[in-house]
């Protein structure tokens, strides 16, 4: 902004807050007006705000949660629930794209039906998984059972791409067969439709759910209809208008599938290698521990990071060094307890130091 100069006057006294004003060598008084915030200003200044106004809602929402003695034991009888109308629904899905394949003879809607039979194993290995981590001996795997919610991700990712591979080369071969040509009938395009509106519902519910085991469901229904809706465009287009389409179809559903389960793989890897908490979650801890009881003179150390789907805590909290063992006890158990009554917490461990050393 350009800058306005005021003569000074020579009899005017010079006060103690006009001395702090710049000038220049003639006795002109540099005025600075403060410029309007840009555009990248105002939307990070808005993005700290509802960051903040997020970060309370997650304070309060703590609060409630270790004032109540009741605890939510039915979050993996949720995700059990989700994964069985998964399964039920894919399977109704496979028969109906078996003889969807069948009446059209579309290479595009029996990509549809290789990626039904895909997700039914799929399905079957994370119900295997929930099993295994409700069902498994405490004395032999006393933690981490909750990781082979993981493993069950990592091994989908790679069934459903090899799968899909094997189907692109599939289609690749067809190209060249010139009396390959899709038939699309109306009871094809229901059935293909009936089962694209309720993956499309079952989705949205097990996003919402938002736990790994939901998630790796969501993407399963989430790509069934992208795959179904572009199946009956290429098939249609191959049908009637250029054949190529149907093949081609097929090769870019089924790069984009492999492509999409590749990627859902790279991000689950580092939370399985001790990738560092998300800062909210880091500062909802720090608050918990702060509050927590006024004996509690500061914090020493704090970590917080992934094995897993959940987070481990390794807390040092300074008191101080008069108190009696009993009474240190009975601080830091009780936090240890409410720490892991966090949605993303497996274990806290709080250890208690009478100096910040840092160590």
């Amino acid at each position: 902004m350009p800058t306005r100069r005021r003569k000074t006057p020579k009899n005017e006294p010079k006060t103690s807050a006009s001395s702090d004003v710049p000038e220049t060598s003639n006795g002109h008084v540099l005025l600075y007006e403060p410029s309007e915030p840009s555009p990248l200003q105002r939307r990070q200044k808005q993005e700290y705000y509802e960051q903040q106004s997020r970060l309370l809602q997650f304070y309060e929402k703590d609060r409630k949660l270790y004032e109540s003695r009741k605890h939510d034991e039915n979050e993996d009888r949720e995700d059990s629930l989700l994964l069985n109308c998964s399964l039920a629904l894919t399977i109704l899905s496979l028969i109906g794209n078996l003889i969807a394949s069948i009446l059209s003879g579309s290479l595009s809607i029996l990509s549809t039906f290789v990626d039904s039979s895909m997700d039914l194993l799929c399905s079957a290995v994370m119900n295997v998984c929930l099993r295994l981590v409700g069902e498994a001996d405490t004395f032999n795997y006393p933690r981490g059972r909750q990781r082979l919610e993981y493993v069950g991700v990592l091994i989908c990712a790679i069934l459903m791409a090899f799968a899909n591979v094997a189907m692109a080369m599939q289609a690749f071969n067809n190209i060249a067969d010139e009396s390959s040509k899709p038939e699309m009938t109306f009871v094809t395009m229901v059935i293909v439709g009936v089962q694209t509106v309720l993956k499309g519902l079952l989705s949205w519910i097990c996003y919402r759910r938002g736990s790994p085991a939901s998630i790796v469901v969501a993407m399963d229904l989430r790509n069934d209809v992208v795959t179904r809706i572009s199946a009956v465009v290429f098939a249609y287009i191959g049908d009637e208008y250029w054949r190529l389409a149907d093949p081609i179809g097929a090769i870019l559903l089924c790069s984009l599938i492999a492509l999409s389960w590749f990627h859902h793989a790279l991000e689950y890897i580092p939370h399985l290698v001790g990738k560092r908490a998300e800062q909210e979650q880091l500062s909802r801890i720090l608050k918990i521990a702060i509050d927590h009881d006024p004996r509690i003179r500061c914090l020493d150390h704090v970590m917080v990071y992934h094995t897993g789907e959940k987070a481990f805590v390794e807390l040092h909290v300074v008191m101080d060094e008069k108190l009696t063992l009993k009474v240190t006890h009975d601080v830091c158990h009780p936090l240890e307890k409410k720490l892991q009554r966090l949605e993303f917490v497996e274990r806290a461990f709080v250890h208690c130091d009478y100096c910040c050393d840092g160590d």
